[in-house]
């Protein structure tokens, strides 16, 4: 597969945040689209609906990140989720929610910790 094949949207307002996890992710080689969090940019990005997988920021200006998981899986349900936080949401977010999200990683993570999570959601295929 090639980077085109394993597409990840990242949706994180915070622009440092975004901008290490599009460099650390496109050296990887995957093939990457990042979005601030507005919600006219998640449902246009979301009509491609190519999507592997979707790292999204819990702490979003207009929604939370399970709110935008939970629109994220119906238009794409194939898509796997990594939600990101500097804080545990709350547990009774992930009770009205089971099995939305397939992974939660804390900030600040190291570029391996997003590596391993990235590669155990959205595998190449190859052994």
């Amino acid at each position: 597969m090639d980077g085109m094949d394993r597409r990840i949207l990242i949706i994180d307002d915070d622009p440092g945040t975004r901008d290490a996890l599009v460099a650390i992710l496109d050296r990887a080689g995957y093939g990457i689209t990042p979005l601030a969090g507005g919600d006219a940019e998640i449902e246009a990005a979301c009509r491609f609906r190519g999507y592997q997988l979707a790292v999204v920021d819990y702490h979003l200006p207009q929604q939370n990140g399970l709110e935008v998981a939970r629109r994220l899986k119906e238009w794409m349900p194939d898509c796997r989720i990594l939600l990101i936080s500097s804080e545990l949401p709350p547990l009774q977010e992930f009770g009205r929610n089971p099995g939305l999200v397939d992974r939660f990683l804390s900030k600040p993570f190291s570029k391996e910790a997003i590596l391993e999570a990235v590669t155990q959601l959205c595998p190449t295929g190859t052994p």
